[in-house]
């Protein structure tokens, strides 16, 4: 069976040549695998299925309902910018929707998925955060706000997150952050996984190592910012592919 695996596209908008170009996409690449994994934060911002995120991103979310109802398995593994995407897109689109890691077998091995936020396990603050972001009673409590409040809030704090990564961490340390997420990868290869698939850190990734006698690869399908990378299933092996962000 073939897959195709992407992360961290970020979209904000519907319009933007960037959006346009990632629709089609879907159309015209990802159209071509019989199962399609987002390994999560297609958006931006989503933190929760409102009126207002399904208005404004009404020509994307048709694309993944027109792949489902076109007979692909299409998989959404929520990140830390997208999550509590219920029924929406479930019922309505016909997304499979994953709230945490996924295991799943492809050819001869066994495949671990995830988004990645929680690769590093020293980042304890940020699970906290992580856990509080999806609880019901905060949901409640933020339900008088308007939406767009929100989101407009979100695309500032993402922003400025994303900013100070790029300016503290990289490109200085991308190569002790990709240490950090293999050493995490090898903890799981030791639960019998012979693949690990991950994005989130936005550094394409690909290394394979011995244990206990067998080759185990990781991966990281990269990201729509900066590399506009993401990962292909022929139906034996897995190649990171690129792709050309030109105008339409």
């Amino acid at each position: 069976m073939s897959a195709i695996f992407l992360s961290d596209v970020h979209l904000q908008d519907a319009t933007s040549v960037k959006t346009r170009l990632v629709i089609r996409f879907f159309q015209e690449v990802a159209s071509q695998f019989k199962s399609i994994y987002i390994l999560g934060d297609l958006f931006d911002v989503w933190p929760g299925t409102t009126p207002y995120l399904i208005d404004r991103f009404k020509p994307v979310t048709d694309v993944l309902r027109s792949l489902s109802r076109q007979g692909h398995e299409v998989h959404y593994l929520e990140g830390n910018h997208d999550f509590r995407l219920g029924s929406y897109f479930s019922d309505d689109l016909g997304v499979r929707v994953h709230t945490e890691d996924l295991s799943i077998t492809l050819g001869d091995k066994k495949v671990y998925l995830a988004h990645g936020d929680l690769g590093n396990p020293s980042e304890r603050g940020y699970r906290i955060l992580r856990s509080l972001l999806r609880q019901d009673l905060l949901h409640l409590a933020l339900k008088p706000v308007p939406p767009k409040w929100i989101f407009d809030l979100g695309v500032k704090t993402s922003g400025a997150s994303r900013k100070y990564q790029e300016t503290k961490e990289y490109p200085q340390g991308a190569t002790r952050i990709r240490q950090i997420y293999r050493a995490s990868a090898e903890k799981i290869f030791y639960q019998g996984y012979d693949m690990v698939l991950m994005g989130h850190t936005h550094l394409p990734d690909d290394v394979t190592t011995l244990i206990n006698g067998r080759k185990c690869r990781y991966i990281n399908t990269g990201d729509w910012v900066q590399n506009f990378t993401y990962l292909e299933f022929d139906g034996s092996d897995f190649y990171t592919k690129s792709h050309p962000m030109t105008d339409l």
